[in-house]
């Protein structure tokens, strides 16, 4: 089967055009929608297998980050939405998309779809946080299959993951924590700046809903595609160099678009 992801736009998302790239790099065709067609027409989501919320700073992030955009479509489309997560489909909320998602009640849905049980609010520091971080995978989610670690970029000022302390206990016994904030030498960041880059709680980056399908993550793996595109690639570069080696052209943010191609093949 080969699938096709549908990417929403409009609003002042501005990482659609990645987003779908990334898709297209791995075999997968779709389609960038601004939500407005998708509202007029909602029943297309019937032709998609995947469903990507990339990231941006939908409505200026007023009223809280990607509260605006959720609730539009929650007041217009939102049976449609459930009705495609409960089938056997894929969806992934990247930053602002990941704000989205979390305001949807799309994720972490512990009882139901809907249903908000997680907050992401301003950074701890108080100040927009631009770079590169290591997160270490926990989860059993199609989207991170045979993934350990990432590294990947963080461009956010409200990605502090905040919940009520049986909400955390909850999500650690359902394994919902998908992906945490690590210091380089792979320890966990302990809410350590600049590690963990807003404080959030258990040093979370990364959840999902109780399938596994539908991925909300703060960190950006379509800005950390290609080696060539790494924080470090200089050192990379002279290391392999000096060694006789080469590089691979991809980086670790591919192998999330590449799991979502493989699950449909």
């Amino acid at each position: 089967m080969s699938a096709k992801v549908i990417v929403l736009a409009g609003y002042g998302l501005n990482c659609e055009e990645e987003t779908l790239f990334a898709f297209n790099h791995c075999g997968v065709e779709g389609k960038i929608v601004h939500v407005n067609d998708l509202i007029e027409n909602p029943d297309n989501l019937k032709e998609y297998q995947i469903l990507a919320l990339p990231g941006g700073f939908s409505y200026g992030d007023d009223t809280g980050s990607g509260n605006a955009f959720a609730q539009k479509m929650k007041l217009a489309i939102f049976d449609e939405l459930k009705s495609f997560v409960e089938r056997d489909t894929l969806s992934i909320g990247i930053c602002n998309g990941c704000q989205i998602m979390i305001n949807l009640g799309l994720v972490p849905a512990l009882t139901e779809y809907g249903k908000r049980d997680v907050a992401v609010t301003y950074n701890s520091t108080a100040r927009y946080q631009c770079r590169w971080i290591d997160i270490k995978v926990q989860s059993k989610s199609p989207w991170l299959a045979d993934i350990e670690k990432l590294h990947i970029p963080v461009a956010h000022g409200e990605g502090r993951f905040m919940m009520e302390d049986q909400t955390l206990e909850t999500l650690k016994a359902n394994e919902q924590i998908a992906a945490r904030y690590i210091t380089p030498d792979g320890n966990f960041a302990q809410e350590e700046f600049p590690y963990n880059p807003n404080g959030s709680v258990f040093d979370i980056a990364a959840m999902t809903d109780p399938t596994g399908r539908v991925l909300a993550t703060m960190p950006h793996p379509e800005r950390g595609m290609f080696t060539s595109q790494r924080d470090d690639y200089h050192e990379l570069k002279d290391t392999a160099q000096r060694n006789g080696k080469t590089l691979p052209e991809e980086a670790d943010g591919m192998a999330v678009f590449r799991n979502a191609a493989k699950y449909f093949k």
